[in-house]
């Protein structure tokens, strides 16, 4: 990866966090990458997908609040804070205008950020997005809860946090279609070895910010209008299905849907040079239609003004 890194210490408040700057030694053509991800993700957790990202562009990748090496997140703390985070860092980094992937749990940040400031948001991305999470993924949640309530400062016994384990994966990993799914066997294999070897603190954490996404709509009213928007995830995802996807979608104007074939919600994992091709193709201006790896591909209609 030919890209210069500088790790960049911020604070808000009394919220302290830290965002990882990779810039190329080329112009890239388009506005820096902002790259939001999972809870279960820090800004070091993406390191195949950067280095295909950076032959294009500019990469900012963040430990917000509440993840990574950042520092605690207030219980009371909604993504609204996380939004207002963000926006914080692209100050402080002088970035006027960027373009912003949000992952799963990072959705609804780069969402929010998106519909308060479209002036700094150039292109939006949204992958694995959920208006609502669903009974399913609630109930891993809250088991997941209970595991880290009850154990203070001890983890829990091997048993019972590898069944949480392998139901995060199931749900991560499309159990019920896992061989249709491309690499699916050894990217679940790999989340559960992961899952396994969370500290309790990780955990803590983890737990706090799965708790988050509970009972609330994730996407506040009003919709987005006026900037460049992609909603995309794998066909075969049920953390976040389709269905929820093309809805999220459905709440930006002109927004650009797609479902990665042979991929469910791990896709940056399971198809990683697919996923960078389309999220390239889009961040250059480039057609993301008729492409053989993705399916569904359409666009939601202009809003009525």
């Amino acid at each position: 990866m030919e890209a210069d890194e500088h790790l960049v210490p911020l604070a808000l408040g009394d919220m302290t966090y830290a965002c990882r700057l990779l810039m190329p030694r080329h112009r890239s053509g388009t506005e820096p990458l902002v790259l939001i991800g999972g809870a279960l993700q820090d800004m070091y957790s993406w390191p195949r997908l950067e280095r295909r990202l950076t032959t294009h562009t500019a990469l900012v990748l963040m430990d917000l609040p509440g993840t990574g090496t950042a520092g605690d997140l207030a219980a009371s703390a909604g993504f609204e804070v996380l939004a207002d985070s963000v926006l914080h860092a692209l100050d402080r980094l002088a970035m006027d205008r960027v373009n912003v992937l949000g992952a799963s749990y990072g959705a609804p940040i780069a969402y929010r950020l998106a519909q308060s400031h479209p002036d700094r948001v150039a292109r939006l991305l949204l992958a694995g997005a959920t208006p609502r999470v669903g009974p399913r993924l609630t109930a891993v949640v809250r088991q997941g809860l209970e595991l880290v309530g009850t154990t203070d400062s001890h983890p829990a016994d091997e048993p019972a946090r590898r069944d949480y384990a392998r139901n995060v994966v199931d749900m991560l990993v499309n159990g019920a279609t896992r061989n249709e799914v491309a690499q699916g066997p050894a990217v679940a294999r790999l989340l559960e070895r992961q899952l396994m070897r969370t500290s309790q603190s990780a955990a803590l954490r983890y737990a706090a910010c799965h708790e988050r996404l509970l009972g609330t709509d994730l996407y506040p009213p009003g919709g987005i209008d006026g900037v460049p928007a992609l909603v995309f995830t794998g066909e075969h995802d049920c953390a976040s299905s389709p269905e929820e996807n093309r809805a999220v979608a459905d709440t930006i104007a002109g927004c650009a849907f797609a479902l990665i074939r042979d991929a469910d919600h791990m896709a940056h994992l399971e198809r990683e040079a697919e996923y960078a091709d389309l999220v390239t193709r889009f961040l250059h201006d480039r057609p993301v239609h008729d492409l053989p790896y993705c399916t569904d591909l359409r666009t939601s209609p202009r809003r009525q003004r």
